[in-house]
């Protein structure tokens, strides 16, 4: 019940950001994670993404299609480039225990 309860949390809180947004005044991937991503993918609620050494076009296919409670990003929601940005990031980010 409580991941429920977050998961509801965590998509209010995303959307709230991704929506303030409008295309392209993100400056960089980290920014887009860390006002979009972060807070599920830092509290539990999804897995760790930082760290985990996978190619960008997993985090594109998975923010473009959902899985389990990751719900999918329309492209008005976050713009190709957007996505490219983000995943690119994550791709070459260190782990918690390697920063």
């Amino acid at each position: 019940m409580i991941k429920i309860i977050s998961l509801v949390i965590c998509m209010a809180f995303m959307s709230s950001f991704a929506w303030a947004q409008s295309a392209n005044d993100w400056e960089s991937g980290e920014q887009i994670f860390d006002k979009i991503c972060q807070y599920c993918h830092t509290q539990g609620v999804g897995p760790v993404l930082t760290g985990r050494n996978l190619p960008p076009v997993y985090f594109t296919t998975i923010a473009r299609n959902g899985l389990n409670a990751m719900p999918a990003f329309r492209p008005t929601e976050l713009s190709p480039e957007d996505l490219e940005k983000v995943a690119n990031f994550l791709s070459q980010s260190a782990g918690e225990g390697n920063q």
